[in-house]
């Protein structure tokens, strides 16, 4: 037999074990070339077309993609190397020298990542178009990206890839080279220890997670920012010591309970858990910390995308203030119609509030303050999700500040303490009892608008005031409110250059809400793509170890076959196996993730970050199940295989 010829069998006979291996190298490459390909593609120019943080923001996947292989290639590598040293020790048994063993590793190796580099660049120059397609919706840039394959964007993909991968090749050929015949050859037989645990590292291992829990459930924003680093310290640690002390200790009292560890087939399922738990204690450990980065992340991202809306987005889309109740507005209604039916967008509200303005004392300053009537404001409630209607007496009032919870303590307004209100109006002052002061955000605010604190009384002291209040005076608040926003800044653009005297009476609510929306949409997008990857990796990682334990497990279900376990047994005993193996670091990454959301939730006032948070885990657990599922039909075929 020929070097080629066995280099050729090798590869081929070894395919089962590398599939998973390849397929994530391909799906790495992929992500790594198109997010390469939209960076060095000709119509995105720094700060011009695209803006300069979306290319920043795909550099820094570039340099995580890098890192995550790294980690990911080096782990399958050493675990190839030590699976494989009884199939060296016999090559080198039969004549073949260290440098030839080198030679065979390195090519085969080679094959396959020279195979996963040119299949992951294929598929994403056919993925191309539709990820620009996507981009140019996103970002709707000036010039739509479209399509085109940047040779540097090939260069910089063969290159990183074939560089890592042959090097990390390269450092993993060391290990056999220093290795004797007899060593590599019993390398297999060793006898493993049996696995104990203990109790000092058990008791270790739940006081990091509990410590690491405590302080996410009591962090607020400022504690979280000085807390994180322990919490992942404590949280990483205390995983790892999980899997490898507590999982054992927990296996060997199932093992003392002679009811259950004889019944039918539970002495060999835990047998060989106790062992494979502990084995493959890192890898879960890091599958447990992944996990809980995609679903946390995934939740968090959802949760602020559908938060926006209401948030970021201004309480009304347009305002157009106008001096005194008998002048005309800067635009009519009519006009803001026509505007906005040129543009294509819906106005789905008209509403006109009169204002009585007046002054506030607040931390001996004198403030701002409009007056509104409680009909008004509760209209103004039905337009909005995040303010509630108020019920207001006759001589009651109820003070508003402009804040929202989560803005941080340094930007809170302050507010109004008293029972009383003296309020100065045109003719006299009128005094009212204040029953709640509030937090909440009911008009546009910021420049060159303002913060505005809001009075809202009974209807019938409205008019009361009103009818003695200087017309010219008073202000009409013009609100308009739009459903699709998709040309709003061009739409924003055209009022003012049709008019520019409007531009200090007219004020919009949504261009930072286009702009943060944008932003979401993009890292929902580019998230998705880095969420896959570490998914498949994860489900890798598990598949990976798996069969380079096949012939183990095939040798010892082999025995207990022919002292009479049947195959109904082995395939139970493999699904449950199996199923703790692919399940169990999704539960711990699960509990991390929850903790993580309650973080969130008393940091960030992610009120509804638990609803997306579920949706983004039961969407983790059910593409695990579909992993889960394909492997052990897979696994399971190949074991009970003759």
């Amino acid at each position: 037999m020929t070097f080629r010829q066995l280099l050729l069998k090798n590869s081929l006979g070894n395919f089962h074990k590398y599939s998973s291996y390849f397929l994530s190298c391909t799906f790495t490459v992929f992500i790594f070339y198109l997010f390469s390909a939209f960076i060095f593609h000709p119509n995105v120019k720094l700060g011009e077309n695209i803006h300069g943080i979306v290319t920043v923001l795909l550099m820094g996947c570039l340099v995580v993609i890098v890192f995550f292989t790294v980690i990911f290639v080096w782990y399958s590598n050493s675990t190839f190397m030590k699976s494989r040293k009884k199939e060296f020790g016999l090559l080198k048994l039969i004549g073949l020298e260290n440098k030839q063993i080198a030679r065979l590793i390195f090519f085969e190796f080679s094959m396959i990542s020279i195979l996963a580099i040119v299949i992951g660049i294929l598929f994403g120059m056919l993925m191309t178009k539709l990820f620009f397609m996507g981009i140019n919706v996103i970002l709707k840039p000036i010039i739509p990206l479209t399509f085109a394959v940047p040779i540097d964007a090939l260069v910089l993909t063969v290159g990183v890839f074939l560089l890592l991968f042959e090097l990390i090749t390269l450092l993993g050929l060391r290990e056999i080279q220093k290795s004797e015949t007899i060593h590599l050859i019993k390398a297999a037989k060793k006898p493993k220890e049996p696995p104990v645990y203990s109790r000092f590292l058990v008791a270790i291992a739940l006081m990091l997670l509990m410590a690491g829990y405590a302080l996410a459930a009591i962090s607020n924003l400022v504690l979280l920012f000085f807390a994180i680093i322990p919490i992942l310290v404590f949280v990483i640690i205390g995983t790892y010591l999980l899997f490898m002390q507590v999982t054992t200790a927990v296996l060997s009292k199932l093992q003392q309970r002679s009811t259950l560890y004889w019944k039918k087939t539970n002495m060999t399922t835990i047998s060989n858990l106790i062992y494979k738990l502990k084995d493959n204690a890192r890898i879960l450990s890091i599958v447990s910390i992944l996990s809980a980065v995609v679903t946390s992340s995934m939740g968090l991202l959802l949760w602020f995308s559908d938060s926006s809306s209401t948030t970021i987005r201004g309480p009304q889309d347009l305002l157009i203030v106008q001096q005194g109740l008998e002048d005309e507005p800067v635009y009519t209604e009519n006009e803001i119609r026509s505007y906005a039916q040129t543009y294509e967008m819906d106005v789905h509200a008209v509403d006109e509030t009169v204002i009585l303005p007046s002054t506030v004392l607040l931390d001996q300053r004198e403030h701002t303050m409009w007056i509104m009537s409680v009909s008004d404001y509760n209209q103004r409630a039905e337009r909005m999700e995040s303010i509630q209607p108020l019920t207001v007496a006759e001589d009651d009032a109820v003070f508003i500040a402009p804040f929202v919870q989560g803005e941080g303590d340094v930007y809170r307004p302050p507010t109004y303490e008293d029972d009383e209100m003296l309020i100065p109006l045109a003719k006299g002052k009128k005094l009212v009892k204040v029953i709640d002061s509030l937090y909440e955000v009911a008009i546009i605010r910021g420049k060159p608008l303002g913060e505005k604190y809001l009075l809202v009384v009974s209807d019938d002291h409205f008019q009361e005031w009103k009818k003695d209040y200087p017309q010219e005076k008073a202000l009409v608040l013009h609100e308009y409110y739009f459903g699709d926003l998709t040309h709003g800044k061009e739409f924003y653009a055209a009022l003012q250059q049709e008019k520019p005297e409007a531009t200090d009476v007219m004020y919009e609510g949504f261009m930072t809400y286009l702009d943060v929306h944008t932003a979401n949409q993009l890292l929902l997008f580019i998230g998705l793509f880095i969420a896959l990857l570490f998914f498949l990796a994860n489900g890798s990682l598990i598949y990976f170890k798996l069969f380079t334990e096949l012939e183990d497990d095939r040798q010892m279900f082999l025995i207990l076959r022919k002292v009479g376990m049947s195959d109904q047994e082995i395939r139970r005993v493999l699904t449950i196996q199996l199923a703790i193996l692919f399940f169990l670091p999704v539960l711990v990454g699960t509990i991390h993730t929850l903790f993580a959301f309650n973080s969130a939730r008393a940091a960030l006032f992610a009120s509804t970050v638990w609803q997306t948070g579920s949706f983004a885990i039961v969407l983790y657990f059910l593409f695990q199940l579909i992993y889960f599922l394909l492997a052990r039909t897979v696994y399971t075929k190949k074991v009970l295989r003759s």
